[in-house]
């Protein structure tokens, strides 16, 4: 939109620099992630301001959205929100876990050579929120050894936010993280990889679940144009795409992310039905996929 010939967001309610309209705005077809993260922002913000832990899920959903628009700034800034909320109640692993997920942004938008990143009062607002987690961790630990999260943490802020991780100085840690991030890209390349694996045997029909769940774990990472994209290519390079797109799995995997990118809560009445119409094979896999499709029935009708 313009406002006396000069760039403007409704959105926002602000004029934007043209710099930065040239820059983020010159993909109408994005429009929707760019409303959902502002108005996931504006969400966590007011949970904020609420003194609210549900300012936690609006965050790093503006977070993961503003990932997948490209704008690595403003992203790791609605981190920071998150660990500077984190530390103020004392919830020192959750800090840790969103420093870390921050950091990653960082460190992709540095291979990406993103020019937001050339702003060096991003870099420091990153350093700074790690080492409000160390002074806190310090002050839980005053007469124990440092843990590892110290000591990742002391290697990453002190060495510019570069990401070499520290050998922690003891064998026990007294904290244990939990980084859910970490575990979806893991279970992301599981998948994929038990998917390969059973097409190369010619097991395609085994194969189509997990490729599936490789898929919803890149969904889960928040980044489901990701996912869709390696289902397509899976599919077709399978030499079976027949096979992938009448079995049950790949008909419902699609349906989640149609769902989602269209905030289509009745689709989902379809979602849940057909979800009772596969045939799973392992425990594991059926759980991990409702864990997700409740996660996006969540999603939407919040």
């Amino acid at each position: 939109m313009t406002d006396d010939e000069k760039p403007y967001c409704r959105l926002r309610g602000q004029a934007l620099p043209q710099p930065e309209v040239s820059v983020k705005c010159h993909k109408p077809d994005l429009s929707t992630i760019c409303i959902d993260a502002y108005s996931s922002l504006a969400r966590g913000q007011e949970a904020l301001d609420s003194n609210s832990t549900d300012a936690f899920p609006w965050l790093i959903e503006s977070a993961t959205q503003f990932e997948n628009l490209g704008e690595t700034d403003n992203a790791i800034q609605a981190y920071i929100k998150a660990i500077e909320f984190a530390n103020k109640n004392d919830l020192v692993e959750k800090a840790y876990d969103l420093f870390r997920a921050a950091r990653d942004v960082y460190e992709e938008g540095l291979i990406e050579k993103d020019p937001a990143l050339n702003n060096w009062e991003i870099k420091q607002e990153l350093m700074d929120a790690g080492q409000t987690i160390i002074d806190k961790i310090e002050q839980f630990n005053e007469r124990t050894p440092t843990t590892e999260l110290q000591s990742e943490l002391k290697a990453a802020v002190l060495g510019g936010v570069t990401l070499k991780k520290a050998s922690p100085k003891e064998e026990t840690r007294d904290l244990i993280i939990s980084h859910g991030r970490s575990l979806y890209t893991k279970k992301a390349e599981e998948y994929k990889d038990g998917a390969d694996s059973y097409i190369k045997s010619g097991m395609v029909k085994n194969a189509v679940t997990l490729a599936c769940m490789g898929a919803l774990a890149d969904l889960m990472l928040g980044k489901p144009k990701d996912g869709m994209a390696y289902l397509t290519k899976i599919a077709a390079g399978s030499g079976e795409s027949q096979t992938f797109n009448e079995h049950p799995c790949f008909e419902w995997t699609k349906l989640v992310f149609k769902a989602l990118i269209n905030r289509d809560e009745y689709l989902m009445i379809s979602v849940n039905k057909l979800f009772l119409e596969i045939p799973w094979s392992f425990k594991d896999d059926r759980e991990f996929a409702r864990r997700v499709m409740e996660s996006v029935e969540r999603r939407i009708s919040a």
